[in-house]
């Protein structure tokens, strides 16, 4: 189905996301990439916000003419870029300190907390091969909990593990969130993308204090060109990942497991830049995951 292509994408596009994250908070604290990230967010998004209305129509298909949205409906918004900042801040502290295959891993677990939250709060019906892949995606996920202590890492007491597990928590009721404003209150997609950024960027105003000294623009275009880059990443995987939740028949619980997809690709860039240890057993747990995404699709 379309919407499961489209998760799949979005999955892909998030891998190269989490590789580019490793990469920018190597030179950059976490306040000053989450600011960064919410201000060029926000700028991509504000020309298409002033577009002139006679070039509106010829973009409204691709999902890129942004609508205006109430005073009610930026307070609806507005719990959803609440909840995206404090991902992303407590996400990238656990990146910084992590093997990047680990935090990975640890992100992985969001479509179980996503599944549970569908089918409890959305009253959606998944079939037994989908319980099936969501089952064996998580035996993959345990397993890389196993891996990670291996590496010195207890998934239970370490505390960048708890705060990837915090935001995983986050990032699931985001995405239940999101089915609830685009599937059942028909927000229009493009204005939740566009104005949730807009939103964010005003969010970040307040870590200014934080970060003002530090902050500079030349080295974007430089040395620290993941920083814009995971910026544009971010907005083009969810772009995809919404209009996949947005689309008929859409199951948030199985896009979940689509989007950790991501999980591949940022094996195969840790292998080849990082050097990560124990990868025969990575490889095992990702092959796990990749069966769980095809049991998970299967009819």
């Amino acid at each position: 189905m379309d919407w499961m292509v489209w998760g799949l994408l979005a999955g892909l596009v998030l891998g190269t996301y989490d590789f580019l994250t490793k990469l920018a908070l190597a030179e950059k604290s976490v306040v000053e990439v989450v600011f960064w990230c919410c201000a060029i967010g926000a700028l991509l998004w504000l020309p298409l916000l002033c577009l002139p209305a006679r070039m509106a129509p010829a973009l409204r298909d691709l999902g890129l003419a942004p609508g205006v949205l109430d005073g009610r409906q930026q307070m609806l918004l507005l719990p959803k870029s609440l909840m995206m900042v404090a991902t992303w801040v407590l996400s990238y502290y656990a990146v910084k300190a992590l093997p990047l295959s680990i935090s990975a891993g640890v992100r992985a677990s969001g479509p179980l907390w996503t599944a549970l939250g569908a089918v409890l709060l959305l009253s959606e019906q998944l079939g037994w091969w989908q319980w099936l892949g969501l089952a064996v995606s998580m035996a993959a996920y345990y397993l890389f909990s196993l891996i990670g202590r291996r590496e010195g890492i207890r998934f239970g007491s370490n505390l960048w593990v708890l705060c990837m597990l915090a935001a995983t928590l986050l990032s699931s009721a985001n995405a239940l969130y999101d089915k609830h404003i685009l599937a059942t209150l028909r927000m229009d997609l493009a204005a939740v993308q566009a104005w949730s950024a807009l939103q964010r960027a005003a969010l970040a105003l307040l870590l200014l204090p934080w970060v003002w000294r530090t902050l500079e623009l030349r080295s974007l275009l430089g040395r620290n060109w993941p920083v814009p880059a995971i910026a544009f990443a971010y907005v083009l995987a969810e772009y995809l990942y919404l209009a996949a939740v947005q689309m008929d028949g859409a199951q948030i619980a199985v896009i979940s497991v689509l989007r950790r997809a991501n999980l591949i690709m940022v094996f195969a860039l840790s292998a080849l830049f990082f050097a990560e240890q124990h990868i025969r057993a990575k490889m095992v747990a990702i092959g796990g995951v990749l069966l769980g995404i095809a049991l998970t699709m299967a009819r």
